[in-house]
């Protein structure tokens, strides 16, 4: 008598080969032999790492990816930058927040020529950042109803793109003149 497993097989090998019939010790033969033969298998059998499949991490918070546009901010094609805002206005915290941060030491050794100027006005003007770049052109981000998240990510879009690589040439001691040696000293006998 077949168990399920083997009627199973049976019928499959059935599919496969169908020339085989006949009694059921002839059908036993045939699933015997049927086992040695290779079968296409659709399950994963293997417990391996596949790339990009499964949990890559926690979501980066807001702040952090603030932090992250922080880190690669520059402003080495700016000239002069200009916050103007009104704080008696509801939406003007963001740019006070991104102006503490883009004057940090940090973004600001990327161009230590840049002016910076903060313009407090009383007219209910809405917040703008106005950055006046080296090649003439203006860059005017307003920033009412922005996080400084996105403000961050509007400006590093921007400039970034700007940012000219600075080739650093190191000159040899021979190159300055310093490593000719000058001219010999006469010793006192």
């Amino acid at each position: 008598m077949l168990n399920m497993f083997q009627a199973a097989r049976l019928a499959t090998h059935r599919l496969i080969c169908p020339v085989i019939s006949g009694s059921e010790t002839q059908l036993q033969a045939a699933v015997v032999l049927s086992a040695a033969a290779p079968q296409k298998s659709f399950v994963r059998t293997h417990l391996g790492y596949i790339p990009f499949e499964g949990r890559l991490g926690r979501k980066l918070t807001n702040k952090e990816l603030f932090l992250k546009e922080l880190k690669i901010a520059n402003i080495q094609p700016v000239k002069k930058i200009t916050y103007t805002f009104d704080p008696i206005r509801e939406d003007f915290q963001s740019i006070r927040n991104f102006m503490y941060f883009w004057n940090k030491p940090k973004v600001l050794e990327t161009n230590i020529k840049v002016i910076i100027k903060t313009d407090i006005v009383d007219d209910r003007r809405e917040p703008v950042i106005n950055f006046e770049l080296t090649d003439g052109r203006n860059l005017e981000v307003r920033t009412g109803n922005l996080t400084e998240l996105e403000i961050a990510r509007v400006v590093n879009y921007y400039l970034l793109p700007l940012v000219k690589e600075e080739v650093a040439q190191t000159e040899t001691k021979s190159a300055k003149g310093a490593g000719g040696g000058g001219a010999a000293k006469k010793r006192k006998k």
